[in-house]
Parts: C-alpha cells; structure tokens; sequence
C-alpha cells in the first residue's frame, strides 16, 4: 500500500496535496457509477466504492487536479486495470482505453469536448499560480497553527471538512 505523506511545512508539501485530494474526491466517493449505477466492487478480494477518474491524469497536469469538469464517476469495475472491455486505466487492450472515450463523447458530450480542448495541456508544465495548502482552504478545509509560524501550519479538524463536502455534494 502507497504510504501517504504528512509533510506539511512548505506551501506544496505532500501532505497539503494528499489532504485537498482527499476534500475534493470525497464529493464523488460512493456515487453511482456513471457507466453501470454501481456504487461499490470487489478488487482485490475486497469491496471498494466508486470514485472519481480524472480524465486528463492529475499527476502530468495540476492545473486541472480539482476541475469538476475532469472527473466522471467510476465503480471499480470500469475504473479496473484488468477489465477488457471499457476502462480509462485497461492494460489487457487498448479498446476498452477506446471504448471508454467513445462512452464519454457520446454519453457526456460537453465533458468531452471539454477533455479534447484542454488535453494536450497536460504536457505544459503548470505555472503554479495556487499551492496546495492554498488550494486546501479553497475546497473548504481549514488550517491551523499552535505557533503563529507558517511552517507549523497543519490541517484542522479536517474529518469535520470532509463530513462538510460530502453533506453539501449529496
């Protein structure tokens, strides 16, 4: 399992990317899979719920990370590595990668044509006109600091935020 960084001292420490992760997923962790209606799946021999793809990868592009109009909702199923038939994240073809596109022009068509105008930005470096910790109080979290220093600032009461985000998102 990937270890999760707590690392809060700079602006856009890993901590402060895993937490604003965390607040903005949270709205699309258990909602019904846009494709099937599921909620839930197995992987790996344990049940999972549905969660949000990021259509341009979040990883090569930041700017588009927290950019409701880059995510549709997936059960594990169609968000599976394994599965051969429509999935983003396939790795036994190349059409279920395909047949997820085509399900997306034709299911959600203002999505992507979004997608399509904004792709090829994934490959421009992001001009880092927001940090994360930043971006943390934009989706609803607070911080905090025992010292007054900015290097101690951490997240505060953030189960309470995430509890927020869901009841506003339901």
């Amino acid at each position: 399992m990937k270890r999760v960084s707590t690392d809060y001292k700079s602006f856009d420490s890993g901590g402060w990317m895993n937490k604003c992760d965390d607040l903005f997923l949270a709205r699309y962790r258990g909602k019904p899979c846009e494709i099937c209606g599921k909620t839930k799946g197995h992987e790996d021999g344990r049940v999972v719920s549905s969660c949000g793809h990021h259509l341009i990868f979040k990883g090569r592009c930041r700017k588009y990370r927290y950019e409701p109009k880059n995510i549709v909702v997936l059960c594990p199923i169609h968000h599976s590595h394994y599965n051969p038939t429509m999935s983003p994240h396939s790795i036994m073809n190349t059409h279920a990668q395909t047949a997820f596109e085509h399900w997306v022009r034709d299911h959600k068509p203002e999505q992507y044509e979004w997608w399509m105008e904004h792709q090829h930005e994934a490959t421009k470096p992001f001009d880092k006109s927001w940090t994360y910790r930043e971006m943390y109080e934009l989706l609803g979290g607070e911080i905090e600091s025992k010292t007054g220093n900015m290097k101690d600032m951490k997240p505060k009461n953030h189960a309470k935020a995430l509890r927020r985000v869901i009841d506003d998102w339901s």
